[in-house]
């Protein structure tokens, strides 16, 4: 049984071909598309053009001496202390419990309900579990700003 492709999904195999070789049955699937859509072959044309731009761009290096200062300050610093394990345990443990509590009040709920239709309850717990999803998210990133912050006040004095 041959397979065939729509636009999309042609436009992301000619994109990932640009890093990796396409097996034979890919080449074949979108040959096979490429001569029945001119939009596609529009597309192809237009990557081709920008490879060969780019293929001409001469890119230029950074001067010696600032890789050698990034390199020393890199190793200067050291890697960024990570978020203590405890935070993140008890980010994971609200949210699990968040997502229970949300499990029971939402059994009823099917694809085409809204949150306007949801109770209460359901809509209070939908809020925390995206609040808690932002801190497990935003947490390592809060948390190593204040001490980089911390420890720029301690070098100052």
């Amino acid at each position: 049984m041959t397979r065939s492709l729509n636009c999309r999904d042609v436009e992301r195999l000619m994109l990932e071909g640009e890093d990796r070789a396409f097996s034979a049955g890919e080449r074949g699937l979108v040959e096979e598309h490429l001569r029945a859509c001119a939009r596609c072959r529009g597309f192809a044309a237009d990557r081709a053009l920008v490879r060969a731009e780019f293929a001409g761009v001469r890119w230029p290096a950074p001067p010696d001496e600032l890789v050698l200062r990034t390199r020393r300050m890199l190793r200067e610093t050291g890697t960024p202390a990570a978020v203590p394990a405890w935070i993140l345990i008890a980010l994971a443990a609200v949210t699990i419990i968040t997502s229970i509590w949300l499990a029971v009040w939402l059994p009823d709920i099917t694809p085409d309900t809204t949150l306007a239709d949801l109770p209460l309850a359901a809509r209070t717990a939908v809020f925390i579990i995206v609040q808690n999803a932002l801190m497990l998210f935003c947490a390592p990133i809060v948390l190593r700003t204040a001490r980089a912050r911390r420890d720029k006040l301690e070098s100052a004095r």
